[in-house]
């Protein structure tokens, strides 16, 4: 008898032990309908149709992958300050996503705020690592960690009127690749009636906010603009006041017509009124639906001369993150996994018209349309260079934007709008 109790009481043991152990399994361990599923937030840009049938997409396919994981998309404003009260709030409220989408200058304003977990240790496994470009690694790093990964790049890309160089006798098929060589043909490309442009040999803005025109000039030069290692302003050496004086002397020289960089629809080139400017592929997009028998050519990388290195241009990029404080960051990276898929990267670029970022759609991206464009868009994008990831660019802007203003117009040497820029924006991020 005591043996038969000795025998039940080692069974119930076992059974116990099987049932803690069940009872421990992580969710990767479980399988079927053992799984308990995960939800997941992601919030994207954009309210309307297209930004979201896009989001929902996208959404739709990664739970047919993966169905005990539900994703719930959710669109934001694409204003930033209405972003920034949105995530503020979140914060607050630990509602935080665990995916979000954000723009390059949150990079910078939300990593500061550890806002964002570090992606290198889930990088360091992903299969397709060595596919995405290096641009789009470089724009997710906040002071030397990837916080983020770019989906959408934004190139600036400097196109000419084949047609108008022909006109003026000049080979549509060797354009500028330097300063001088822009300066030069812009004057002869212009047209005035008096002392008013008519035409513009250059859309020169009256207004760069962004300072997407203004800061390649002055990283070309060889000015960093921002120190980001240190996080500290770096726009008043020798290279950036070199920089500045020639858009300066080229402001003087008459040969464009007044306009704000940031609304493409006031750009004298999207509206037939000027030679080269620097465009965005929507900008581009426009000019052709109104011109659409013009012929359109682009211009290489400007180096600032034949002797210099190579040039930079602008390329801003919308990024996909982790929340820092997501509670299923393993099932957040199997979702920005998928963003980042061919399938996906190819929807958003014919959905929304955009560049690719992954190397092995290259090909197929240089046969879905017009190759000249297309190569160039590739060029901008694989070597541009967005706005720096410090918390304070929104300040840089407005002070260094100040600046060129006041040598374009005349009003200060580049040396003093750049010292006064400096000492504006020290004063106000030391608070």
């Amino acid at each position: 008898m005591k043996g038969k109790r000795t025998i039940s009481v080692a069974m119930a043991a076992i059974v116990v032990s099987g049932l803690l152990s069940s009872c421990g399994q992580s969710q990767e361990e479980k399988t079927g309908d053992e799984k308990e599923q995960v939800t997941l937030q992601y919030w994207y840009q954009g309210t309307d149709q297209l930004s979201t049938e896009f989001a929902q997409r996208c959404v739709e396919s990664f739970n047919e992958k993966y169905p005990d994981i539900k994703v719930e998309a959710t669109g934001m404003s694409t204003t930033i300050s209405d972003q920034e009260t949105k995530l503020n709030a979140a914060t607050l409220s630990d509602t935080y996503p665990d995916v979000i989408a954000v723009v390059l200058a949150e990079v910078g304003s939300r990593g500061s705020l550890g806002d964002f977990e570090p992606l290198e240790p889930y990088i360091e496994k992903w299969k397709e690592k060595e596919d995405l470009f290096d641009s789009a690694y470089e724009m997710g790093k906040y002071q030397g960690t990837q916080v983020a990964l770019g989906v959408l790049p934004n190139p600036q890309i400097y196109t000419y009127r084949k047609d108008v160089f022909k006109e003026a006798g000049l080979d549509p098929e060797d354009p500028p690749s330097t300063w001088a060589e822009l300066k030069d043909t812009a004057e002869k490309l212009t047209k005035r009636e008096g002392d008013k442009v008519v035409f513009a040999g250059l859309d020169i803005p009256s207004i760069d906010s962004s300072l997407v025109f203004t800061e390649p000039y002055m990283r070309t030069a060889g000015s960093k603009v921002v120190d980001e290692g240190k996080g500290e302003p770096a726009f008043t050496d020798e290279a950036a006041v070199e920089a500045l004086n020639f858009l300066g002397e080229m402001a003087q020289m008459n040969i464009s017509i007044p306009h704000d960089q940031q609304k493409g629809e006031e750009h004298p080139f999207v509206n037939g009124n000027a030679a080269i400017s620097n465009l965005s592929t929507a900008n581009i997009q426009a000019f052709r639906a109104n011109y659409p028998d013009a012929e359109l050519g682009y211009l290489p990388i400007l180096k600032k001369d034949e002797n210099s290195g190579d040039g930079v241009c602008f390329c801003g990029y919308q990024l996909i993150a982790m929340s820092g404080s997501s509670k299923h960051k393993d099932e957040a990276w199997l979702f920005m996994e998928h963003m980042m898929s061919n399938d996906v990267v190819w929807d958003r670029t014919e959905t929304f018209n955009t560049p690719i970022v992954k190397k092995s759609l290259e090909d197929k991206y240089m046969e879905s349309g017009d190759k000249e464009l297309k190569s160039a868009i590739l060029n901008y994008v694989e070597n541009g260079k967005g706005k720096a990831t410090v918390p304070w660019v929104s300040e840089l802007n407005k002070y260094v934007s100040v600046a060129y203003e006041e040598v374009i117009n005349g009003k200060k040497t580049a040396q003093e709008a750049l010292n006064d820029a400096n000492d504006l924006l020290t004063k106000e991020i030391s608070k």
